[in-house]
């Protein structure tokens, strides 16, 4: 059951109580809610978990139970960012269904936390020109594809690259979307891990968008900036949207000052490809035992798909 869901069913007991995340999860894992509406996880282990960050927007608490066990727990404070929240408590649950000590849970969950901490550090200071780009590939295919198909609210939600997940949006059915950016006449993409094409058993789509380079004042310019206002106006009337991207895009470091002008260019075409299993690509179960991780360059198929 969805993280959501499972605070929507506490809050309906209008008192502060947890649910398990679900029965087949390896580890104590739970959904908690405390009135009057704070919202959040915890995890109970037989150690005592590390020494918890503070941090601007969730409150991290561990304390020692009467049954001689630890709890930790992580709680959001500031509401504007349920749609980030959710996805960190996500990325906690799949994370931990293998690999962790149920004895050193607390420590497991801290250190994903951290995580989500430094990559949202490292993303201040503006973006680069390959960044830019790939944000200019990843708000085509949200405008261009998934708001007409999803609707407004669930196109939005469905962008989870900023949050650091392995493929560019996880769709509300499962399905997956990587998305590349490259020149008009490219003919090959360059993967990142092991991971970005391994949907774990999910539908999974590549989209590759294809970007001519051209002046500021060319017909059908576009900038990252250009973009991000043109889907401000479209969701101007959906403000849980709005209020989604404007998050998603201060976590992926977006600043509205900086100069995006260094990257210019054009659409000209978006292929789509089924990513199955006559896809060439790598992925832990088909490279050598020890191969931990790889990065390597994709010579793009002839055939291509739709989308959505």
């Amino acid at each position: 059951m969805p993280i959501e869901d499972l605070w929507n069913a506490l809050r309906g007991q209008g008192i502060g109580a947890q649910r398990r995340i679900d029965a087949t999860h390896p580890i104590d894992l739970y959904a908690d809610f405390q009135p009057p509406d704070l919202l959040g996880i915890v995890v109970f282990t037989d150690t005592q978990p590390p020494q918890a960050p503070q941090l601007r927007a969730i409150a991290t608490e561990a304390g020692r139970r009467a049954d001689g066990r630890w709890s930790l727990r992580l709680q959001l404070t500031e509401p504007r960012l349920l749609t980030v929240f959710a996805e960190l408590c996500r990325d906690i649950i799949d994370f931990t269904r293998s690999g962790v000590d149920p004895r050193n849970a607390g420590g497991a969950v801290l250190a994903r936390l951290d995580r989500w901490q430094s990559l949202l550090q490292s993303q201040r200071g503006g973006l680069g020109p390959e960044r830019l780009r790939g944000l200019i590939g990843e708000l085509l295919i949200l405008e261009i594809d998934l708001i007409p198909a999803l609707g407004k609210d669930a196109a939005v939600a469905a962008w989870t690259g900023p949050l650091g997940t392995s493929q560019d949006f996880q769709l509300p059915n499962g399905d997956r979307i990587e998305v590349k950016a490259i020149g008009r006449n490219a003919s090959q993409v360059r993967i990142n891990g092991l991971q970005q094409l391994d949907a774990g058993g999910d539908r999974l789509r590549l989209a590759v968008v294809r970007l001519e380079d051209t002046g500021i004042n060319a017909q059908g310019a576009l900038t990252a900036g250009t973009l991000v206002n043109r889907l401000r106006q479209i969701l101007n009337d959906a403000p849980v949207a709005l209020a989604t991207l404007e998050q998603l895009l201060l976590f992926l470091g977006w600043d509205d000052t900086q100069d995006v002008s260094e990257v210019v260019v054009r659409l000209d075409s978006i292929d789509r490809y089924e990513v199955d299993d006559a896809f060439p690509r790598l992925v832990p179960d088909n490279v050598p035992q020890g191969v931990l991780d790889a990065s390597y360059v994709l010579a793009l198929p002839a055939t291509r798909g739709s989308m959505p």
